[in-house]
């Protein structure tokens, strides 16, 4: 906390009274001495006897202030005094520090005018450029900024969450799985530092939330917080700032590693050194796949005091080194990012890019390969006071975020509350999801199985996620804007292929089990992701995707040999579709033997119409007629 020099005022005192000056003099000594307390208390003596003495007054605001760290009550009485100071003495030279203090008070609460002119006041009487200048000349763009968008706000409603969810003093950092069935916080039961800070759970049944639970798999008598949930809700992260013998950490605050298997958190683990450090590490935001994660870092190597920094889990499990985000970063802090379950869209917290007053919220989208310039949220969502800790979405329509009350330092109270996102201010890529339970297709037994989500326009891999070890449940976010083919994977079943196309039109939220068929004699799936022009049987390129699928399966499996077959609907004539099913199945073992596959294994068939899944009598049955199938001999 930066104090005003006491050698301002070292001569010229605005008084003559010699007892004041004496009671002055003394508690000088015991302030250089860091008994504040002691010093105030002589302080107030001084001004007792001359309310007009601007030195006592000026150090009693400077021992006040030092003193409003722990104390609400001191943060009203050493703005108090400062104030006393310009009204005593205005303009006088040895003030201007004094202007820079009662500026930033006043842009704290909200009076940009009154900011401003103190401001002004203070650079003309200090020329000489320093920090303190050039924080002067930030609050007045930023006095000037609010002042304009003041005049514009946006559509800002919010409202409590529940009076079930805020059912604690504290309660903050909600996040919640991408079906909204399930919402973490972080809450404490009082409001003093000392009151124990622990997560907790809440499910939505009938459309209401239910009564919140302690996460007792993982809180302890220390604190623990400000955690990300991946989409599916499997993969929690949080901070832990008290090490023990059992969870130890690296520095001040470390980030924790928990997985959910069948309904229970596993035992935490540091994510280690190349996410933690000895220094402050936490606020965490974890992509839907729980495989990228952003958090707050202090560690040398940003650009300012807190930074947002980024490390990706590899395929072999282990978290990268982490890398600062430098597009996003300024000078100053950053704290509490949000990446959107889509994965492009990050939301966080600033007081570096022009703002109405401490930290207001910012989206920026990853377009081009690039991070795009952040935009402010807007007023009302931004006032003078701190925003942070927002959470949206998957389909970027509802915030989530804790209000709070504030007396000085103190938090009164912390609710969770929740609002429409304005139009302008959504991700501009909503998502969805797909979800439901993964089974053996004869035992019904539920698997555990891995889930690869590919783009087909680029034949990459956008998302893995696996199904649950005990319950088999699990749960992909699809992007609207691009069309997909969804993998289900175990080893000794056949993988599942499932299609979806948002390419065009909104996409919506899919509840579908899948059921593995065991590679043995007979087993046959859909190649839902095998693509041609009406009436043709030559391969789109969206194709290559599942057709490399195949020849993974069958370099992974040597002694299988397949049939490949084509089946059409009932348009045309039957000749011309047992032709054409036949041609197509007949392009697909091409592509496998071109590939190195051997021709012995492969046995191309075409059933025309005979073979129906669902009567013809829609476009949309006949959709599902026309199909490529994939059967073990």
């Amino acid at each position: 906390m930066q104090i005003i020099s006491l050698q301002l005022f070292a001569q010229d005192l605005h008084t003559t009274s010699k007892k004041a000056i004496r009671y002055y003099e003394d508690s000088k000594e015991f302030y250089q001495k860091g008994d504040l307390v002691k010093s105030a208390e002589l302080l107030l003596k001084a001004i007792e006897i001359d309310n007009n003495f601007v030195e006592a007054h000026f150090v009693l605001g400077n021992a006040f202030k030092l003193l409003s760290k722990d104390s609400p009550n001191a943060a009203e009485k050493y703005e108090y005094h400062y104030r006393k100071c310009l009204e005593i003495a205005p303009r006088d030279r040895k003030l201007a520090p004094v202007y820079f203090e009662v500026a930033q008070l006043d842009f704290q609460k909200g009076d940009y005018k009154e900011a401003k002119e103190k401001c002004n006041i203070f650079l003309s009487l200090t020329p000489v450029n320093s920090s303190q200048t050039i924080l002067a000349r930030k609050i007045i763009a930023n006095c000037e900024y609010a002042e304009k968008g003041m005049q514009n706000p946006v559509n800002f409603k919010p409202k409590e969450v529940s009076p079930i969810i805020n059912s604690y003093k504290l309660q903050y950092f909600p996040v919640l799985s991408a079906d909204q069935q399930m919402m973490i916080f972080t809450a404490r039961k009082g409001n003093d530092r000392k009151s124990d800070e622990d997560m907790y759970v809440s499910k939505k049944e009938h459309d209401e939330w239910t009564k919140p639970e302690n996460i007792k798999e993982l809180n302890t008598e220390f604190n623990e917080g400000t955690c990300t949930i991946s989409a599916d809700g499997k993969v929690l992260i949080f901070t832990v700032c008290e090490g023990s013998e059992k969870r130890k950490v690296f520095g001040s605050c470390d980030l924790f590693v928990s997985y959910n298997v069948g309904g229970k958190w596993q035992e935490p683990q540091n994510m280690g050194p190349n996410v933690n450090s000895r220094y402050w590490d936490t606020q965490p935001s974890l992509s839907a796949d729980g495989r990228t994660l952003y958090f707050i870092s202090e560690r040398p190597g940003g650009l300012g005091g807190y930074d947002i920094w980024r490390s990706r889990r590899g395929e072999d499990g282990i978290w990268g080194r982490a890398e600062n985000l430098r597009a996003v970063n300024t000078r100053f802090n950053e704290l509490a990012p949000f990446i959107h379950v889509n994965g492009t869209t990050l939301f966080f917290s600033s007081d570096g890019y022009q703002n109405y007053g401490g930290y207001d919220l910012f989206r920026t989208e990853f377009k081009n390969g690039r991070w795009q310039p952040p935009a402010n949220l807007g007023y009302p969502i931004n006032d003078y006071r701190n925003q942070m800790g927002l959470f949206i979405t998957a389909d970027g329509r509802t915030a989530y975020y804790s209000h709070e009350e504030t007396k000085g330092n103190l938090i009164l109270s912390s609710k969770i509350y929740s609002f429409e996102v304005p139009e302008e201010m959504r991700p501009t890529v909503a998502s969805n999801y797909v979800k439901g339970t993964v089974y053996d297709a004869k035992t019904k037994q539920k698997l555990e199985a891995k889930i690869d989500l590919f783009n087909l326009a680029n034949d990459s891999i956008e998302s893995t996620v696996k199904s649950d070890a005990q319950n088999g449940d699990y749960l992909i976010v699809l992007n609207k804007g691009s069309e997909y083919a969804l993998y289900v994977n175990k080893e000794g079943y056949l993988f599942q292929s499932l299609s979806f196309n948002y390419s065009e039109k909104d996409g919506k939220d899919v509840i579908i089990d899948i059921y593995l068929e065991p590679i043995v004699s007979g087993s046959k799936i859909t190649l839902n992701n095998i693509f041609f022009e009406t009436a043709k049987w030559d391969l789109q390129e969206k194709s290559k995707t599942e057709l490399n699928r195949i020849l993974k399966f069958m370099k992974e499996n040597p002694a299988v040999k397949i049939e490949i077959s084509g089946h059409t609907d009932d348009v045309g004539s039957d000749a011309a579709n047992l032709d054409l099913s036949k041609k197509r199945a007949q392009s697909v073992v091409d592509y496998l033997t071109k590939a190195g596959i051997n021709a012995s294994r492969l046995l191309s068939k075409g059933y025309g119409e005979t073979q129906p899944l669902i009567p013809n009598t829609s476009d949309e049955n006949r959709a599902m007629n026309r199909r490529i199938e994939f059967k073990i001999l």
